[in-house]
């Protein structure tokens, strides 16, 4: 008796990385960690002034161009390099912090020119990761102050 093959299934396309909403993630837990209420006193240095504006830069330009996209206006790549280059930043003023963080945040890393990167649905799920980094840095520099803070 012969067995009979079962046709294969396609495979889907598997689905892109994306990079970017990992490294936002982290990037939110470690600033979350920094202002936790319970950390001692002597380790309230929650970050440098450089490293807190350099953050609040590229949140405030990443936000510009997500609602520049999310409004239907079309994709920039001299923009996304400008992007990309305010976070190199900030991973640079945050190594002592967290080297693996600001290693994933260089510039020349893929996810930077990736679609998924810019697309709708990466935008709405980075958008609270990106609020959650803004309120940790106003807690940590009260001097800068977000239009949305709440304080």
């Amino acid at each position: 008796m012969q067995k009979t093959k079962r046709p294969q299934k396609k495979r889907g396309r598997p689905l892109a990385q994306n990079e970017w909403l990992r490294v936002v993630k982290s990037l939110g837990r470690i600033m979350e960690q920094r202002v936790e209420a319970e950390m001692p006193k002597r380790e309230k240095v929650l970050m440098e002034k450089p490293a807190i504006t350099a953050l609040n830069r590229a949140y405030a330009t990443t936000l510009r161009y997500y609602t520049h996209l999310l409004a239907g206006g079309p994709h920039d790549a001299r923009v996304q390099t400008a992007i990309s280059r305010l976070w190199q930043q900030a991973g640079a003023r945050m190594r002592k912090f967290d080297a693996s963080l600001a290693q994933r945040l260089r510039a020349n890393n893929s996810f930077w020119s990736q679609d998924v990167t810019w697309q709708q649905a990466t935008i709405q799920e980075a958008w609270a990761h990106l609020n959650s980094i803004r309120a940790c840095a106003n807690r940590m520099d009260p001097d800068l102050r977000s239009p949305f803070s709440v304080s």
